[in-house]
């Protein structure tokens, strides 16, 4: 199971990188597409404090530069990764307990709070996909299988 996580935590780094280089190459301004990379950026975040211990939510709408998102969706896939590589499968069973953003108390399983990690990512991904499709413009491919094509095991 760690050795899929980490695989899908490679994934998710890849496409986010794929994703923000496109953005400064292309140099694109568009308000709603930053705004939903940086809600991405302030997840992962603050998820990963959640999951060591170090709680200490950002407000997730808060805006960020482009640069400033790359930066930190590439700390937060080192991060992530150095994470799950101190990790034992057995710890991916544990119940992590935490508070969402309004206050409310919860007790989900670490594994479930990493596979929404990536999927959460992913949904957004395709938010700003179709934004960009809207501005004209052709987006980069961020699908899974390919970066499974490059990236065999």
């Amino acid at each position: 199971m760690k050795e899929y996580l980490a695989r899908f935590f490679a994934f998710n780094n890849w496409a986010n990188k794929t994703l923000t280089d496109y953005i400064l190459a292309n140099e694109i301004t568009n308000e709603q597409i930053l705004a939903i990379a940086s809600h991405l950026a302030h997840a992962q975040r603050n998820w990963y404090f959640r999951v060591i211990g170090q709680q200490n939510d950002v407000p997730l709408w808060t805006p960020l530069p482009p640069a400033s998102i790359a930066l930190q969706l590439s700390e937060n896939g080192n991060l992530w990764l150095s994470h799950l590589n101190d990790l034992q499968d057995a710890d991916l069973h544990t119940k992590l307990a935490y508070k969402n953003m309004a206050g409310d108390p919860y007790l989900d399983n670490l594994a479930d709070i990493l596979t929404h990690l990536v999927n959460h990512s992913t949904y957004h991904r395709g938010q700003i996909v179709h934004l960009i499709r809207a501005l004209g413009m052709t987006p980069p491919g961020t699908d899974f299988i390919l970066f499974a094509r490059q990236y065999t095991p």
